[in-house]
């Protein structure tokens, strides 16, 4: 019981920095620090990790399944660059679609349009990094502490 709680502990930590960043930034960019900066970071947070969440390990899964059926012969860290590059973009794509539908009043759809691309660019940079750090040094790890 308590190595299953200190692994949904280290996932959520995980989800939480990683999500809490970019949704962070995401909602900076749509609606800049204001007095209501705070709420609306919180609920896109919120609802980034009540979507991301449960799908993310679906499609992790999914990714790793096709890259290592499109891409069986290269070595493991070159693996856990692609994965973590396309878990980045896929992701983050996700998120900002989240942020984005939590800040926009739909009134516009170029608006709308424009604003999730900004997001999505705006946060990928930093996601990338994240992406980066997780494939080469926190998967392994874990990945380690999932097979103890």
């Amino acid at each position: 019981m308590l190595k299953t709680c200190k692994k949904i502990f280290i996932i959520f930590s995980i989800v939480a920095v990683i999500g809490g960043t970019l949704t962070f930034v995401m909602t900076w960019n749509n609606i800049g620090f204001g007095d209501s900066f705070m709420r609306a970071w919180l609920s896109s947070f919120a609802l980034c990790v009540i979507c991301i969440a449960p799908i993310g390990g679906v499609i992790a899964m999914l990714i790793n399944k096709i890259l290592r059926a499109v891409l069986p012969d290269i070595s493991t860290v070159q693996m856990n660059v692609i994965f973590g590059l396309c878990m980045a973009i896929i992701m983050e794509s996700i998120m900002a679609v989240v942020t984005t539908i939590n800040l926009s009043d739909f009134s516009d759809w170029h608006h709308f349009l424009y604003m999730w691309i900004a997001s999505l660019l705006t946060a990928l940079p930093i996601g990338i990094f994240f992406s980066i750090i997780l494939s080469l040094i926190i998967k392994p790890k874990l990945e380690l502490f999932w097979a103890k």
